[in-house]
């Protein structure tokens, strides 16, 4: 029997509620790759390249207040744990101004105004996993033990990944730790607990990346195995209610059956194999075209004419408020 599956269209129009009744029950771990922050500033606010870094302060309370926007159209729709990468073993090596206000920036992640107001408003719990052995012993303490910004039992969780070293040597210290303590080896539900905290954590569901397909420090270690990435052409600092709408739908509904049999599946589905396969015979997805300095993705799938045949879609008040079906 067919499932009740609504169209992008359809799913676009519901209202907040509606879909974070549909998604907060799913528990879903979403990750965010927010690359690309200081290109979207530069072309959002010069005609030319800077002269010079005196644009930093505004450009890093930019990001914070954009930061409080994206946790509350996230937590508007429903998903319950975040994951923002924030530092890694690379960062030493960029500017040195621009790392001073990276460091910056994550202690304002703490104390920032737009922030604490949409933790407190939403409900968010703070937490932050890596290795901090680099940073100041003051700082590390405060990302250890964050400010509480709500009462009662948290609705949304956001965990900042703050690597200094590399989660691999990180991890490989934990283990052999716990086998000295211990007497044997960890098990993978030991090591999430030693890593985040928590050893009821599951896997990624969805990692939001930006430019190209990849996947660099924005599967929180341990954590994968489940994802399924989408990539945004503009950083995901800004991204839109339509791009998560389309993001959800999306993961909600087209999704395979794992335990299809190939001999059960509608004879359409041939006929649409062979035609979408000799359109792209040459697709490669992920490609990008570099000008002068910056690179930007290119690649897509062409789509026949004849694959817009579908079943007349579903009204909207097909759809009950609990769930659209499996």
């Amino acid at each position: 029997m067919l499932s009740k599956m609504p169209t992008k269209e359809a799913f676009n129009t519901l209202s907040s509620s509606h879909i974070f009744d549909l998604v907060y029950e799913k528990r879903l771990n979403l990750s965010l790759l927010l690359n690309g922050t200081r290109r979207w500033y530069l072309a959002e606010h010069f005609d030319a390249p800077p002269k010079d870094n005196s644009y930093f302060p505004h450009y890093l309370e930019t990001t914070l207040e954009k930061l409080a926007e994206l946790l509350s159209l996230l937590a508007e729709h429903g998903i319950y744990r975040v994951f923002i990468p924030v530092y890694s073993w690379h960062q030493p090596q960029r500017n040195a101004e621009a790392h001073r206000f990276l460091l910056k920036g994550i202690q304002a992640l703490l104390g920032h105004p737009a922030l604490v107001n949409v933790y407190r408003k939403s409900a968010w719990d703070v937490r932050f996993y890596g290795d901090m052995s680099g940073f100041p012993p003051e700082f590390v303490g405060a990302l250890k033990n964050p400010p509480v910004y709500t009462e009662g039992t948290p609705q949304h969780i956001i965990y900042f990944g703050v690597d200094g070293n590399t989660p691999h040597n990180y991890a490989l210290n934990m283990a052999y730790e716990y086998g000295q303590k211990y007497n044997r080896p960890p098990t993978r539900a030991d090591m999430i607990e030693m890593y985040y905290g928590d050893r009821s954590m599951t896997p990624l569901d969805i990692l939001i990346g930006f430019s190209r397909i990849y996947s660099r420090m924005g599967i929180p270690h341990f954590l994968d195995g489940e994802e399924s990435i989408y990539v945004t052409a503009v950083t995901p600092l800004v991204l839109s209610k339509t791009s998560l709408r389309s993001i959800l739908h999306d993961y909600l509904y087209n999704r395979h059956d794992v335990g299809r049999d190939y001999q059960n599946i509608h004879p359409n589905e041939i006929q649409r194999l062979k035609l979408f396969y000799k359109a792209n015979a040459d697709t490669v997805m992920g490609l990008t075209q570099k000008f002068e300095d910056l690179i930007y993705p290119v690649s897509k799938v062409e789509w026949p004419s004849a694959l817009e045949e579908q079943p007349a879609p579903l009204l909207l008040n097909d759809f009950p408020k609990a769930a659209f079906g499996d």
